[in-house]
């Protein structure tokens, strides 16, 4: 009796298992579909020729399934002139690591619904036509490391949160219509190695102990814009940096030549 007993909770608990893991293997399908609807023009016909129901998701153009459930881990949708909105189901893709739909032609804002990919590590959204503010949203993301949404139409500040983000390694805010003050906490973040925020209209100054709280930075472009005030002296204690790019701004004074040169 005891054995039956034990079978048959063994058996619904695999039940379970499979009917949960199948059931969000179907909402990762509504997911896509939904993201699929949203676009009104597809001149390659990726979507519309490869994106079929009456297949798995994981052999569709552009998406990566993992092995051990079955889900959506990737979408990479980069260059295929897509255009229209970004749907706010494609948040309930809850594996997904890695999203890239850069160079297409994506209106609209990013929906707040993209803050529940929080196992997101690269987040592309560079060469569209994106607007409204950067998200703050994004803080949301505790595993982020790269993020790219230059090239496009957002406005206003820059969101301090944004650098509560402690993975955080790439950052490319170029081409928008950004403004306000460089936020100090940019440079309090460790794990940067590149920052990359060219022609946009940023004021402020620069730190004199940024190196101190950036030693992995190998990257800084922060050329065309409103910065004004001295270059720190010691920027050269930044010593993984391999790119400085500051030129076209309002500093003044003197560069301190590295000591040694």
């Amino acid at each position: 009796m005891e054995s039956s007993i034990f079978s048959f909770a063994l058996s619904t608990l695999f039940l379970s298992s499979f009917t949960l893991s199948f059931n969000s293997v179907i909402t990762d399908k509504h997911a896509l579909i939904s993201f699929k609807n949203s676009i009104t023009s597809d001149p390659y016909a990726i979507l519309s020729t490869n994106w079929s129901q009456n297949t798995s998701v994981c052999n569709w153009v552009g998406v990566s399934c993992g092995l051990k459930h079955g889900r959506v881990t990737a979408l990479n949708l980069s260059g295929y002139d897509l255009a229209g909105t970004v749907d706010p189901h494609l948040g309930n893709l809850t594996f997904l690591r890695y999203l890239d739909i850069s160079s297409n032609s994506f209106t609209g804002i990013l929906s707040f619904e993209l803050s529940k990919l929080r196992r997101s590590k690269v987040m592309n959204a560079g060469v569209n036509s994106f607007t409204g503010e950067i998200p703050t949203w994004l803080s949301n993301l505790p595993q982020l490391e790269e993020l790219y949404l230059y090239n496009n139409t957002f406005f206003g500040t820059i969101p301090a949160s944004l650098f509560n983000i402690s993975m955080l390694q790439v950052l490319d805010l170029s081409n928008n219509q950004l403004s306000g003050f460089m936020p100090h906490a940019i440079f309090n973040v460790s794990s940067l190695r590149e920052i990359k925020i060219i022609n946009d209209s940023l004021s402020g100054q620069l730190p004199n102990d940024m190196c101190n709280n950036m030693p992995n930075i190998k990257r800084l472009s922060i050329y065309r814009n409103r910065l004004e005030g001295q270059i720190p002296p010691n920027i050269w204690k930044c010593t993984h940096l391999e790119v400085l790019s500051l030129s076209f701004n309002n500093f003044n004074g003197n560069i301190r030549v590295k000591s040694g040169d």
